[in-house]
């Protein structure tokens, strides 16, 4: 689980928060902004892909393939959460009526026949 922090300079802040909202980032620091970005990334992905739950579902089976591989770790050298959600967002964009496991069938076909 992750736990992010970013002081806005807000009087309040609403119910209904909107962080994909460019304004949030008017007169905050560095630190803060990348601490908001973690999460627009991740509501972007999840805006992109056809099927919420087909994607989590695949990006799940393939983060773990990574793991158990011990190839799931940018700070190692390898792909990251990120660029895992990415590759498997692209996948179900391209095949948007794939059930899960075809999905990951896919994600492995693609990506071992890329030039």
């Amino acid at each position: 689980m992750d736990l992010v922090f970013s002081q806005v300079q807000r009087r309040s802040i609403t119910v209904h928060l909107n962080l994909l909202d460019d304004s949030w980032f008017n007169g905050i620091d560095k630190h803060c902004a990348r601490s908001l970005n973690g999460y627009r990334v991740s509501e972007e992905i999840l805006r992109q892909v056809p099927d919420v739950e087909n994607f989590q579902m695949v990006l799940r089976a393939i983060k773990l393939w990574a793991k158990r591989r011990n190839i799931n770790s940018n700070s190692l050298g390898f792909l990251g959460g990120v660029s895992w959600a990415i590759m498997v967002a692209w996948i179900c964009q391209l095949y948007p009526n794939a059930a899960p496991s075809t999905l990951v069938k896919k994600f492995f076909w693609v990506y071992t026949r890329w030039p």
